[in-house]
């Protein structure tokens, strides 16, 4: 607790005093406080006792200090007056120092003038010097301080002088400019460029380098003594400032970070920085163009070089070398954008007051400051540092103008002809939306006519027309027509392009085009409305190539819409040239509409390989070529086998095929389903055992008893089948076009199928690949186009049905052929029997007409069929034919109202006759004629019970019916009294019990 004061212990006991009037109290309170004094006053003694002696000694000390204090006011007293004193003697002498300090002042000034003068002389020379000597921070110092020298603009002698500085000023401003341009777009263009050609020089290079560094040491000695010699005092302050690295013989073969540092720090000190920089981005465009007008220059070159030393033609039209022009560009563009990175790390030092130059300077001032001197600070200009986004959206413009040049994008392209050759021109630079107009630099121009004046000779075929034709080719000029924007009319110029611009060159450098807008998303994250050059390839091949390369293919394939409704039926069933059938090692000609359309679905599908992106597109397309060509040859085979007379009906063959419910019926027969297994084993090489005998009359027995049921009652007439013999070759040719077609189309569609499922399978879509003529780069590195492919399996599946489409119709025209020439042979034979009277009075055995007619008519189809179609698929329709001749004859023995002796030899005659005919076709089962021959050599016997003996001896050979039938006939055939000893029933139940199984007797 603190000590309360005094006056506060006072005022207490007063206070008691004053409120307590108890006299004990009172009391008692005196003798508190009278206490209390006597205690205080032993202290008070006690505390002078213990510092007596200090108090002593505090007395000494403050008279000594009071006597020093004495003596010091008597000193201070003296030097006061002294200085009175000196002030008076200054006072008497103050005009005549002035005016020697004047005079000094002014000869110190005129001195100062004079050596100003003479070294301002000076200036130029020494300008002049370090210019030689690439020392342009040297140079832009020295032109600030002649500049800081006010005595150029008040001394007339030295006008020249000035006027010459201020025009050297300007030329290193212009020198810096140039020199700046050159090391951000030149520089870069001839590194690219030259590296292709350094790699066969290495060991050339490395001895030049050795001996520009021994040529440097000796130099640098030089340089030194005469940067000494002729070094001024101006410039002596300004000299410190600069970094010693910046002294070298020739900056321009360093390191080219070093280069642009001294030029952006020049162009700062002369305050010419920021207009540099507008200049620079004015110029991207055009700089960006010069890029691809040498990398264009260099490729043909090149070209024309090797060429002439493999001593090979020269290939005018390699779109190859578009891909390499596509990469050395943006090769050159990303050198480009790395040196305007460094630029603009740069100025943002000069920015910050953190360049080599201004560092030092910051150093030196300091220690001048140390010393004691005041100098003022050379001033930077600060710059206007730009976005790098400006060069990456100007290296995509110009990648697209040169893309729209290439493929064509305005479709503006026009062919002058000459002899058998042609030049074709396209678009120029200047129509394209671009920033700047540089056709000037592109183009070659003949003058414009104002009229069009008749010519009297015409100079096409000369001698020199056609070698400036060929010094065109030769340097990869095409010429283009453009129109006069005065006149009016048309004027010719030529342009020099690596390949001939044609709208196809994107399938070319469609993957390098790819590899580029990754690398640029990779290095740099553009705005989606940034994206110029992915924006303009997929606008092109989505809106203008898909559809241009459809319509081309469409054309190339003939399917194009014509001016006329009806479509030319000889040019829809025109064959390929003999040539391409060997070619192709086909053994029967096909339709040049379905190899046209096979060639372009075979384009298609590299397409696919080339666009993987746009692969639905490009099998929707295969698909519409493949509907249209099943249309066009369906409306062929409509015409065909449809009837002139009445709209909807066609001859039997096809009215069978087209329902539906028979058409699956025919298919599930046996006949036509062995041929469809063991097509399909051969297709995939499965190995089959050959077929018996029995096999193939099983199925033959089948498919004729279903023929003899539906065709024997019917009558018909001679437009029921098809006679025109063409026709029926036609119908082959397209079967076998549309077969071979699938069949080809076939390993695309699986290929495509397995892209799925694994999107490397692509290769395997063409043979040749897309390769570059020049080695590849890191560019190639981080792509692969297998992740790109975009197929659906919906647009799978409508390929698989427009393929099922095209082998439908195929088996469809097939079956029509299969069941053509039976229908042909139950109509000649039912001519045959509607004049059975004939064979009752038969007086000659020759074979009848009607058989005749019937040989000429299957002659004529195997010579037809066998040109038309394969081995397998002829066997296949005359395969049979012999058992249903045979079913025929045999069945139709019923239709007889009798036959003489003579009539049996006929009939026997007739079954020789076509068993000649067949013969030809040597198919296996078509000795079943001999079977219906002996059937009516039966009716030589004159009695049943030979009939009934030879099937006791040989087994039954015919069915119960046909050995009833030939009774009948028999019976009918005999006079009417030998009739009375012909029981015929009980014939008839003689042959029952033979033909029909015995039951087990029981035991």
């Amino acid at each position: 607790m603190e000590r309360q004061s005094t006056t506060f212990i006072l005022m207490k006991i007063l206070r008691d005093l004053s409120y307590n009037t108890n006299v004990e109290a009172r009391e008692q309170q005196r003798r508190f406080v009278k206490e209390r004094f006597q205690r205080s006053n032993k202290n008070i003694e006690r505390c002078i006792q213990t510092s007596s002696t200090d108090l002593t000694e505090l007395i000494v000390n403050y008279s000594d200090i009071y006597t020093s204090i004495e003596q010091s006011k008597l000193r201070v007293e003296n030097v006061r007056e002294r200085l009175r004193e000196c002030k008076n003697l200054l006072l008497l002498k103050r005009q005549d120092i002035r005016k020697l300090w004047i005079l000094s002042s002014e000869q110190n000034a005129l001195v100062q003038i004079y050596d100003n003068l003479s070294e301002l002389k000076s200036v130029p020379s020494r300008l002049q010097f370090y210019l030689s000597k690439q020392l342009y921070i040297h140079a832009s110092l020295l032109l600030i301080r002649a500049r800081e020298c006010q005595e150029l603009r008040l001394i007339n002698g030295l006008a020249d002088t000035d006027i010459r500085i201020k025009e050297e000023r300007v030329t290193l401003e212009d020198q810096l400019r140039f020199q700046l341009v050159d090391q951000l777009f030149d520089k870069p263009c001839r590194d690219i460029l030259g590296s292709k050609t350094l790699s066969a020089t290495a060991s050339k290079t490395d001895q030049n380098t050795l001996k520009r560094l021994r040529e440097n040491r000796l130099l640098r000695k030089q340089l030194d003594q005469e940067f000494e010699e002729g070094k001024l005092k101006l410039e002596s302050h300004s000299l410190a400032i600069i970094p010693d690295k910046y002294m070298l013989v020739d900056i321009r073969q360093q390191a080219p970070d070093l280069y642009l540092d001294v030029l952006l720090q020049s162009l700062s000190i002369l305050s010419n920085l920021n207009e540099t920089l507008d200049f620079i981005q004015k110029q991207l465009p055009e700089q960006f163009y010069r890029c691809v007008l040498r990398a264009t220059q260099h490729i043909v070159d090149s070209n024309y070089m090797s060429n002439n030393n493999s001593n090979q033609n020269l290939t005018v039209n390699n779109p190859d070398c578009l891909r390499d022009l596509l990469e050395t560009c943006y090769e050159q563009f990303k050198l480009v954008i790395k040196t305007v990175e460094h630029l603009l790390n740069t100025l943002k030092q000069i920015q910050e007051h953190q360049s080599p130059v201004q560092i030092q300077q910051n150093e030196y001032l300091k220690s001048c400051q140390q010393r004691g001197q005041k100098l003022s600070a050379i001033p930077f200009e600060i710059p206007f540092i730009f976005s790098i986004e400006l060069l990456w959206e100007t290296l995509q413009q110009v990648l697209s103008d040169v893309l729209n040049e290439y493929i064509d994008y305005h479709n503006t392209m026009n062919t002058l002809t000459t002899n058998s050759s042609s030049i074709s021109d396209t678009t120029e630079y200047a129509d394209r939306p671009s920033l700047i107009d540089f056709s000037h630099y592109l183009t070659k121009k003949a003058p414009a006519r104002p009229h069009q004046i008749p010519r009297i000779f015409a100079f096409s075929q000369s001698a020199q027309f056609n070698s400036m034709i060929s010094y065109l080719q030769e340097q990869n000029r095409f010429i283009i027509e453009q129109k006069s924007s005065t006149t009016k009319t048309p004027s010719i110029a030529y342009k020099q392009y690596v390949c001939k611009p044609n709208y196809r060159n994107v399938t070319v450098v469609h993957d390098v085009l790819q590899r580029i807008i990754e690398d640029i998303d990779m290095n740099y994250k553009l705005h989606p409305t940034k994206r110029t050059l992915d924006r303009k390839l997929t606008d092109f091949i989505r809106d203008c190539f898909i559809g241009r390369v459809i319509k081309d293919i469409r054309e190339s394939a003939q399917l194009s819409s014509t001016s006329s409704a009806i479509p030319d039926q000889n040019r829809l069933v025109e064959l390929i040239p003999l040539v391409l059938q060997k070619q192709l090692q086909l053994p029967t000609p096909i339709l040049q509409t379905s190899y046209l359309i096979f060639k372009s679905c075979e384009e298609l599908c590299a397409l696919v390989k080339c666009l993987p992106t746009y692969a639905d597109d490009f099998c929707q397309a295969i698909a519409d070529l493949l509907f249209n060509h099943r249309e066009s040859c369906n409306k062929t085979f409509l015409s065909i086998v449809e009837k002139t007379d009445s709209t909807g009906v066609s001859i039997y063959s096809n009215e069978w095929v087209k329902d539906p419910d028979i058409n699956r019926h025919l298919r599930t027969l046996p006949a036509f389903d062995t041929f469809i297994r063991t097509t399909r084993q051969q297709q995939f090489k499965i190995d089959e055992e050959h077929e018996n005998v029995d096999n193939i009359r099983f199925r033959q027995t089948k498919e004729t008893e279903t023929l003899f049921i539906n065709l024997s009652p019917k009558e018909m007439n001679p437009d029921d089948i098809c006679t025109n013999y063409k026709h029926i070759m036609i119908l082959a040719t397209i079967h076998e076009s549309l077969d071979w077609l699938y069949t080809n189309l076939l390993h695309y569609f699986d290929i495509l199928d397995r892209c799925l499922i694994d999107p490397k399978h692509l290769d395997a879509l063409t043979q040749t690949t897309v390769t570059s003529a020049f080695p590849s780069r890191s560019v190639k590195q981080t792509f692969s186009k297998y992740d790109q492919l975009k197929l659906s399996r919906a647009n799978l599946e409508m390929l698989s049905s427009a393929m099922k489409t095209i082998l439908t119709l195929s088996y469809d025209i097939l079956l029509v052929l299969f069941l053509e020439v039976r229908v042909h042979c139950f109509y000649h034979s039912s001519l045959l029997f509607n004049n059975s009277l004939v064979y009752s009075y038969a007086v000659d055995s020759d074979p009848d007409e009607n058989i005749i007619t019937l040989n000429r008519d299957l002659t004529r189809l195997q010579e037809t069929l066998r040109s038309s179609l394969t081995e397998k698929k002829f066997t296949f329709v005359f395969q049979g034919i012999g058992l249903v001749l045979a079913t025929i004859m045999i069945r139709s023995a019923p239709r007889f109202h009798r036959i003489s002796e003579s009539g049996i030899t006929k009939m026997c005659r007739n079954i020789f006759t076509l068993e000649q005919t067949l013969a030809q076709t040597r198919t296996v089962g078509d000795a079943e004629l001999m079977r219906a021959h002996y059937y009516y050599e039966l009716l030589y016997t004159t009695k049943p019970e030979e009939i009934l003996n030879s099937i006791e001896e040989h087994g039954p050979q015919y069915s119960e019916q046909d050995y009833i039938n030939l009774l009948q006939l028999q019976h009918r055939s005999f006079l009417a009294n030998d009739r009375g000893n012909f029981d015929l029933s009980k014939y008839e139940a003689l042959i029952r019990n033979l033909l029909r199984p015995k039951p087990e007797a029981s035991n």
